[in-house]
């Protein structure tokens, strides 16, 4: 069966399972570097070589993380094929062998925000019309989409307790509410005292319905994005774009000694592999965990 009929035929169809961002960015790696290269071949035909060849080839010259992102794309539209039993057990599977990754820059690291100025861009957006998004994004290390997608009603201001439910993102010009990137994103979380007092205060001056979002009546992630960039930059404000909370949520707890399975669990991620499936983290753990992490950030 050619890549290409495998694709249209079946691989699309298990992007209902994915959110939309997602399979979005799924299928703009087969359109823009995959199709045009493979579309037509017998899948049992690309072999390593012809990976190699294509991934070194000036199509990506001088856009390593594009390379890496469409190889990995195609390696999962191959190991699919293979599970749907429509690749010839006979042949060996090519992104098992001998693929050569264009190098990335490693010296590069995320933006994060130091302690002393998370207090300084907590105090600069009192009374700002997102203030309770960003709170939330920073004291939680949430994902830009969970940000957005906060409802009043997620936030127990008795216990701190905030449950991950869902997320909000721009697709295709639209704002559309989606489920969390994985399982493990749907979580429960802690908002320390400080971040807790705060927003209810926001919540008296409001008196939001359960149902209504924090980033008010007509929520857009992109708006929040563009207008705290603007806001930071009109009143001097320690800057970095949403998305980066969790880089500065996971540099932060790290110095405030927080257990490395903790931290993952609170981020929603499974990279400490089979361990974590057994992990826990009940009020009183989050709670102390994300005290500590509030005194390091009230101490600066």
């Amino acid at each position: 069966m050619r890549l290409g009929d495998y694709y249209e035929g079946y691989y699309r169809g298990y992007y209902a399972y994915l959110a939309p961002g997602t399979a979005r960015g799924y299928d703009g790696d087969w359109r823009n570097h995959i199709a045009g290269e493979f579309a037509a071949w017998e899948m049992e035909d690309i072999r390593v070589r012809h990976i190699n060849a294509w991934l070194a080839s000036d199509h990506f010259a001088g856009v390593p993380g594009a390379a890496r992102s469409a190889y990995k794309t195609l390696r999962q539209i191959l190991r699919s094929a293979m599970g749907d039993e429509l690749y010839s057990d006979e042949v060996v599977d090519p992104t098992t062998r001998g693929i050569r990754l264009p190098p990335v820059d490693t010296g590069y690291e995320a933006p994060y925000l130091r302690p002393s100025e998370i207090r300084a861009l907590a105090i600069g957006l009192v009374g700002w019309e997102y203030e309770a998004t960003v709170a939330c994004g920073l004291w939680l290390g949430l994902r830009r989409s969970e940000q957005c997608g906060l409802q009043w009603g997620d936030i127990d201001l008795r216990t701190g307790i905030v449950r991950i439910r869902r997320g909000l993102q721009v697709i295709d010009g639209e704002v559309v509410a989606t489920k969390v990137k994985t399982h493990r994103s749907r979580r429960p979380h802690m908002l320390p005292r400080s971040g807790r007092e705060r927003l209810a205060e926001i919540k008296r001056g409001l008196r939001p319905r359960p149902g209504d979002w924090l980033l008010g009546d007509d929520p857009n992630p992109d708006r929040y994005a563009r207008r705290l960039r603007a806001w930071c930059k009109r009143q001097g404000l320690p800057y970095v774009a949403p998305k980066y909370f969790r880089h500065t949520f996971r540099t932060l707890h790290a110095l405030a000694g927080t257990d490395e399975t903790e931290v993952q669990k609170m981020l929603g991620h499974e990279s400490l592999g089979m361990g974590y499936r057994y992990m826990s983290l009940d009020e009183d753990v989050l709670r102390e965990d994300q005290a500590a992490y509030e005194r390091l950030i009230l101490r600066a």
